[in-house]
């Protein structure tokens, strides 16, 4: 056939387009529900003998490739060729760019979605030619949920949908009828049909598509495409760890790591910072360094480095606040942009800032209680503390004194400096010593060490020093421990305390013998000692202890006469009041001469309970058994 015949044909062709019959296209082919607009053209242009949509598409005015991509102009012109309003082929409609496509009011990414390769479900195809209406050979169609990549399987007939091997020529991208065509015999290609269940995501994007409402109100504020790619990466880590490599996935894992990537997030942006957390603390059980791949894997990668879009911008701005809640981050460092605030400390950011060998700084952060004592088996940059509270424990650390400048700042000699310790007078930073649950070297704050200057400074009475001695002086004459005098120092009862210019600390304290040797030896203060209400009572130890420990009988604390040291004893009216109202199994049973456990059971019997029990031992109300 010659040039010249060809262009009259196609002027004949568009002469007959151009009348009255045009109106009836809509009559030989029906557009079928979830039918994209670009599968409805290219049937009509199989049905009316066209090799492909392009070609019917320029005879009638409009261009194939922008119906298919939801160009304006082109859609009013197959509209008005077809004969029905644009809200008829509305649901169809596929709005693409290079980018990005709108579906059915969902934006979706060029990669969330297959418009080159055809890709359908035979059992639909086959089903459409008995089923649907239109001219016989042209009735199916191309659904737009089969351009979803998300939606792997056909729900109707529980199979994979199936994708061609290669992409088509220029002149067939986007004509399913045309490619279709190309296949051949459908049945021929039943036996490579895979079965397979739809995935949760499929069926949240399905809900998507059809403008539902869904239970995933968190996933449905993201734009379609971050929510499926966010919960398919999801589901592949946690079922191929961090590091997963796509080329190890088929389809139907895929399916798999999609149903349990939505099953993770579906509750919401909860749920999704648990999960991040999860991972944190699965780090944190390895040895591998410290980073954002390291932790959250391709997540981390593909948001860090695979791609700038805004829309994952949320997806970002979680996952950089459970890294600073959870990582020892702080400026200079780097996460999804530069860190301008710190949030926790490890031992080794801290030791870096701060100055202090991270060996003492993580044996006193023990010791003090502040981190678990299992963490000193772990790295440094893995033992963390809130920043405040790392930064203000690290500069004690750092300005703290060993024992012989913490002695020289006291003025104290060697046996008062300990005996000041032992008694709680100053306290070592970070553990005392080999008591301590990590053994490391005693330093002492120079704040702790000025308040006890402080307070032993404002016991001064007098500015003259005659008649006075030094502390050991003290302690010889009056016969009284070097804690004693600390603490008559510091109750402020003294009345005779002076302090000798060009002295340090202690040793430039001295105090009236008599005085101290008044008040340390102590009146017979008349109350029964623990030890004496084991006789009294009469009762063991241990149910005496808990009768004090328990308030059931009273006591208070007095010097011992003797030893001078503060005990805890019992008052003769508290003991009074006591045996008048309570009286003890055991004793009652003694005085009826009885065994405890017959006369438990009498009591029981005859309605009688204990007040109350001191290490296991029940006592009675004395007018409750009187009656007995």
């Amino acid at each position: 056939m010659g040039r010249e015949q060809v262009e009259d044909q196609g002027q004949e062709r568009h002469q007959i387009w151009s009348t009255s019959s045009m109106n009836r296209l809509s009559e030989i082919i029906n557009f079928n529900a979830g039918e994209s607009v670009a599968s409805y053209c290219s049937r009509l242009a199989a049905a009316c003998g066209y090799r492909h949509a392009r070609s019917f598409g320029a005879d009638l005015g409009f261009r194939f490739q922008g119906l298919a991509v939801g160009c304006n102009d082109d859609i009013e012109k197959f509209r008005s060729v077809v004969g029905v309003p644009t809200s008829f082929l509305a649901p169809g409609i596929i709005s693409s760019d290079n980018r990005f496509s709108l579906v059915a009011g969902q934006l979706l990414s060029r990669a969330s979605v297959q418009r080159q390769r055809l890709r359908f479900c035979p059992y639909c195809v086959l089903g459409d030619e008995c089923q649907k209406g239109g001219r016989r050979g042209f009735r199916s169609f191309g659904r737009v949920d089969w351009l979803v990549k998300s939606i792997r399987c056909c729900e109707d007939h529980r199979v994979q949908l199936m994708t061609c091997d290669k992409d088509p020529p220029p002149v067939f991208i986007h004509d399913f009828a045309a490619n279709l065509a190309q296949l051949g015999d459908v049945r021929r290609m039943l036996s490579d049909v895979e079965f397979m269940k739809p995935d949760r995501l499929q069926r949240y994007v399905k809900e998507r598509l059809r403008g539902k409402q869904t239970e995933a109100a968190w996933l449905d504020s993201l734009p379609l495409y971050v929510a499926v790619r966010l919960c398919e990466t999801v589901g592949v880590a946690e079922r191929h760890g961090t590091q997963f490599h796509t080329s190890n996935i088929n389809e139907h894992e895929w399916s798999a790591c999609a149903g349990a990537g939505y099953d993770l997030l579906r509750g919401g942006e909860q749920d999704f910072r648990h999960y991040l957390r999860r991972q944190v603390k699965c780090f944190y059980g390895k040895l591998s360094d410290m980073g954002g791949r390291s932790i959250f894997g391709r997540l981390y990668e593909r948001l860090a480095h695979e791609t700038e879009d805004k829309a994952f911008d949320p997806i970002r701005q979680i996952m950089r606040d459970v890294a600073l809640d959870s990582l020892p981050l702080g400026p200079g460092d780097e996460f999804f942009g530069p860190v301008t605030e710190r949030r926790l400390h490890s031992v080794q950011s801290a030791s870096v800032e701060f100055g202090v060998h991270p060996k003492r700084l993580r044996k006193t952060l023990v010791n003090e209680g502040l981190i678990p004592s299992e963490d000193k088996s772990k790295t440094f940059e893995r033992i963390l503390l809130d920043a405040k509270t790392m930064q203000r424990f690290a500069l004690v650390a750092k300005s703290s004194l060993n024992v012989p400048d913490a002695k020289k700042y006291l003025g104290a000699e060697r046996v008062q400096f300990e005996m000041l310790v032992k008694h709680g007078f100053i306290q070592p930073v970070g553990g005392n010593g080999a008591s301590a649950e990590v053994a490391v070297d005693r330093r002492f704050s120079p704040d702790d060490l000025d308040n006890l200057l402080r307070r032993l400074k404002a016991a001064d009475t007098r500015a003259d020093n005659n008649g006075l001695s030094d502390l050991r002086e003290i302690m010889s004459k009056a016969g009284c421990t070097f804690a004693e005098v600390i603490e008559l120092v510091l109750s402020g009862t003294l009345a005779k305390v002076s302090w000798v210019a060009g002295e340090t600390g202690l040793a430039a304290i001295r105090l009236d013998a008599d005085e101290i040797k008044a008040k340390t030896i102590g009146d017979d203060h008349g109350c029964f000692s623990l030890r004496q209400l084991e006789t009294v009572i009469p009762a063991s130890g241990k149910i005496i202890k808990a009768l004090v420990e328990g308030g059931h009988l009273p006591s208070v604390k007095r010097r011992n006469p003797v030893k001078r040291n503060m005990q805890t004893v019992v008052e003769p009216s508290a003991l009074e009041a006591f045996m008048n109202q309570y009286l003890s199994l055991g004793n009652f049973a003694t005085s009826r001469r009885t065994r405890t456990w017959n006369l438990k059971r009498d009591l029981d019997h005859a309605g009688i309970a204990p007040i109350f029990v001191a290490a296991e031992m029940p006592f009675y109300r004395r007018s409750d058994i009187e009656r007995f």
